[in-house]
């Protein structure tokens, strides 16, 4: 019995010591710092502009239209063939959009004192109508032209 308790105590010490041990050193090993450099460089390239991101926002032109009872701020805008446009679009009295159907574009629509934008690309040349699809406000002339060039 005398045998048996004092197996039983060595059993349970040892248990207990091999769960006492010190963590093992927070130096990362060979195997963990190539790991964690792979990552390192996934995340760089991750967050590096491709040329071609950085291409089309150099390719970006802005408009600040404004619409009022019943005319655009500007009546004619121009653009080379693959632009990105960019209106934006504020209404300084009555409620108001911006739509131009061939590039299936159109902002929201807003009352005074509210803006609002839109962005398309210029992939087709032409001349195209933009106008307010409020109520009758485009045949009260509230349009515009899109001239897109080679």
């Amino acid at each position: 019995m005398k045998n048996l308790f004092t197996l039983l105590t060595l059993i349970i010490t040892t248990s207990v010591l091999a769960g006492c041990q010190q963590p093992s050193s927070s130096v990362p090993t060979v195997k963990e710092e190539k790991m964690m450099e792979d990552h390192s460089t996934i995340d760089n390239e991750m967050m590096e502009p491709k040329e071609s991101e950085s291409m089309e926002t150099e390719n970006v032109e802005t408009f600040s239209l404004t619409g009022e009872n019943f005319a655009f701020s500007q009546k004619e805008i121009r653009v080379k063939k693959g632009t990105t446009v960019k209106i934006q679009f504020a209404s300084t009295g009555g409620f108001h959009d911006w739509v131009i159907d061939e590039f299936n574009a159109a902002t929201a629509q807003v009352k005074a004192g509210e803006s609002t934008s839109v962005e398309f690309v210029a992939d087709k040349i032409g001349t195209f109508e933009y106008y307010c699809s409020v109520g009758n406000h485009r045949a009260q002339g509230m349009v515009g032209t899109l001239i897109v060039e080679e």
